[in-house]
């Protein structure tokens, strides 16, 4: 027939669910959950073959740093609202994100926030889904170099915003943005509750530090090194 373009909605749906049923064979937890996915609310009929691969990756790349976590699924969790509505949404947050590192902060703050029952209000891991949907790959790598230098920083100097040349110099030249475009970024970030901005409004230029709510994030989704060589090598 020479494409696939007008593949079934469910040809498409049940080839996701049998690539990662295969690759998880082994691990009853992970298929467990894997089972209970409505693929065919997150898949489109039009998807080429090409793009079902990528969403399969996606998938597993998910699922994978899952699996890392101590979770116990029981049958009593799967049957819960709360735990398939949190489960649902971070799954599709995350099936339609490029980078993998962030995929695997949305499989972090699912197996942390909801099944290590650090956050036990469904509202409130919305509000956390929403903000690390919402953040760039990009944004949470500057949001992330602030932090550390803050964690360094002691109260006096924190106040004093000491460090901030460091942190001026190091985004400016990793992300390859100007003075101007970095008091953007930090603008809209303020918007997203992860960063206090305290200068912006005396007409000094944005300048500030982290929230709690980022610190929060931070914990749950367990920023490593290794989630941001991406910027150190380029």
């Amino acid at each position: 027939m020479g494409n696939d373009l007008s593949l079934p909605d469910s040809i498409i749906k049940n080839t996701i669910k049998e690539n990662l049923l295969e690759k998880y064979e082994r691990n009853t937890l992970i298929r467990g959950l894997i089972q209970i996915v409505p693929y065919g609310g997150l898949v489109d009929s039009i998807l080429t073959t090409s793009y079902n691969n990528i969403l399969v990756d996606r998938a597993k790349t998910f699922y994978d740093e899952l699996g890392l976590g101590n979770i116990e699924i029981t049958p009593e969790v799967i049957k819960n609202e709360d735990f398939l509505h949190s489960y649902f949404a971070t799954y599709k947050a995350a099936l339609y994100t490029k980078q993998r590192e962030k995929i695997r902060f949305f499989a972090r703050l699912l197996n942390n926030g909801i099944l290590s029952d650090f956050i036990n209000n469904v509202e409130e891991y919305d509000d956390y889904l929403k903000i690390l949907d919402e953040l760039t790959y990009r944004e949470i790598y500057l949001l992330n170099t602030l932090k550390v230098m803050e964690d360094r920083t002691n109260d006096s100097d924190l106040k004093e915003l000491i460090h901030w040349q460091e942190f001026s110099s190091q985004i400016t030249n990793d992300l390859r943005i100007s003075e101007e475009e970095l008091k953007l970024f930090l603008i809209r970030l303020s918007r997203t509750g992860c960063f206090v901005d305290v200068l912006t409004f005396a007409g000094l230029g944005a300048k500030g530090y982290t929230s709690i709510l980022f610190k929060t994030l931070s914990k749950l989704i367990e920023i490593k090194d290794e989630d941001l060589v991406y910027f150190q090598r380029n």
